[in-house]
């Protein structure tokens, strides 16, 4: 049996390489294959891959405040698989990651899937395939879109397909310096940064603009956030998100896979990102409540809160409605 190829991006000088020749403005895409693009237009995109386009996509825009009420943002800590997912039926679902594994075993959908990380669409196809063929919207990052475009570019034009972006790290954009990222960023109104050494990093802050872009915060749970902040929800519980409160893994085998070390980066940024979360839904009204008793972030940054009770306050928020 003939060895399969190696993928271009295990190939540490050709990535090198790469990153040498788009410089330090553009290093923020030096994992996207040489062959990806992206054209932007007033109301959608198109990717092109080997200067030919396989996908026009909307723009994020477009579903600026479409949604309403509260929704349950569902990440893969340990505590998840404790879950009964059919209880949050009734409420929009934002899945991260590979939380659609527990959507599919228990033969349901998301309204939204969020995955950024590019070892997902590098090591778990799977999870890719499912998120878009569950007919969710989905949010995937300029890396992700790259690797689909390598391995299945047909399944970009199934309409439900969504680019999102770091702040400051967009496509195409050249990346601002230290310098102009603070100019750009220091009064606007729709950015929350922390005070000190760390306001302008790029990595920890809250946008409410994700046309802007989001901060990433070293994990996809803030993405998530500043997402459903952006779609109009005024309340978001968040399910399984341990940040390593309850062992490194996922609620589902990582075999052959090192599950990632939220503890190596809750300081500073997930800690401080969450810190201007906080900030954020104070001025706005918008309700975080964290249902995972054992998370690493204390209540007093995220309220904690059980299950139970989340679902029932769910559920008397839209009887009032």
């Amino acid at each position: 049996m003939k060895k399969p190829a190696q993928p271009w991006y295990e190939n540490k000088l050709a990535r090198r390489l790469r990153r040498f020749r788009l410089g330090k403005q553009y290093k923020h895409q030096d994992m996207c294959h040489p062959d990806f693009a992206i054209e932007r237009y007033a109301d959608y995109m198109t990717i092109l891959w080997a200067n030919q386009p396989v996908a026009q996509l909307a723009n994020i825009a477009s579903l600026k405040a479409k949604f309403t009420g509260a929704c349950f943002t569902i990440a893969t800590g340990p505590s998840l698989a404790e879950i009964d997912l059919t209880q949050t039926q009734a409420y929009d679902q934002i899945s991260l990651n590979c939380a659609i594994r527990k959507f599919s075993d228990a033969s349901l959908a998301p309204t939204h899937c969020v995955i950024i990380d590019r070892l997902i669409f590098e090591n778990h196809w799977d999870c890719v395939q499912a998120s878009i063929l569950s007919g969710a919207y989905c949010y995937f990052s300029a890396e992700g879109l790259s690797r689909v475009c390598e391995r299945d570019p047909a399944l970009l034009t199934h309409g439900n397909i969504y680019l999102i972006e770091a702040i400051g790290r967009q496509f195409g954009i050249a990346r601002p310096t230290a310098a102009k990222f603070k100019q750009q960023t220091a009064q606007d109104a729709d950015i929350y940064l922390p005070s000190g050494k760390h306001a302008y990093l790029g990595t920890i802050g809250f946008s409410t603009d994700a046309e802007k872009g989001v901060f990433p915060g070293k994990t996809v749970a803030t993405w998530a956030i500043q997402l459903a902040y952006y779609l109009g929800y005024q309340t978001c519980f968040i399910v399984g998100m341990d940040l390593g409160g309850t062992g490194k893994k996922h609620f589902y085998s990582n075999a052959g896979h090192k599950a990632p070390d939220f503890l190596a980066n809750y300081e500073p940024y997930i800690r401080s990102c969450f810190e201007q979360v906080r900030r954020a839904s104070e001025a706005f009204g918008f309700y975080i409540f964290n249902l995972s008793e054992h998370s690493t972030l204390p209540h007093e940054i995220i309220p904690k809160i059980s299950y139970d009770e989340a679902l029932r306050l769910a559920a008397n928020d839209k009887e009032k409605k």
